[in-house]
């Protein structure tokens, strides 16, 4: 996995906390990460290459305009307010190869100066209806 730094754009040592989403039921993992990079106005620093995300591209999801720029698979944003780090991650990982890009994410975060990571993911409600809700 290579990172490939904006030109122009710097990376913020102190940002210490990766945050990234997990492709799971209803996006919710990259619709926080959305609210985060809005809320946090968060930069774009970046994009990470990875020969294990299918490839894909589209319209920036932040621009004020539909002719923002382009979108890539696995952006990266920095919020120096919040001193985190932000993933989106657009695309899905390649069928056998989760393994492979986990292990690329990881190598990214440790050689980054990334001390925690945070993946944001959801659940089917429907599969906890076999528990007791009523406690």
């Amino acid at each position: 996995m290579e990172f490939v730094v904006e030109e122009g754009k710097l990376v913020h040592e102190e940002c210490s906390t990766l945050i990234l989403p997990a492709l799971s039921i209803g996006n919710v993992g990259q619709l926080a990460v959305d609210l985060l990079v809005s809320s946090t106005a968060a930069e774009r620093v970046g994009y990470l290459d990875d020969l294990n995300l299918l490839p894909c591209v589209g319209n920036d999801a932040y621009g004020p305009l539909p002719c923002g720029d382009i979108a890539l698979p696995l952006e990266v944003y920095e919020s120096s307010s919040t001193a985190t780090t932000l993933a989106q991650q657009r695309s899905p990982v390649a069928k056998g190869m989760m393994i492979k890009f986990a292990e690329n994410i990881a190598e990214f975060a440790a050689s980054n100066g990334k001390k925690d990571v945070i993946v944001l993911s959801s659940l089917d409600f429907q599969r906890l209806h076999n528990l007791d809700l009523s406690r």
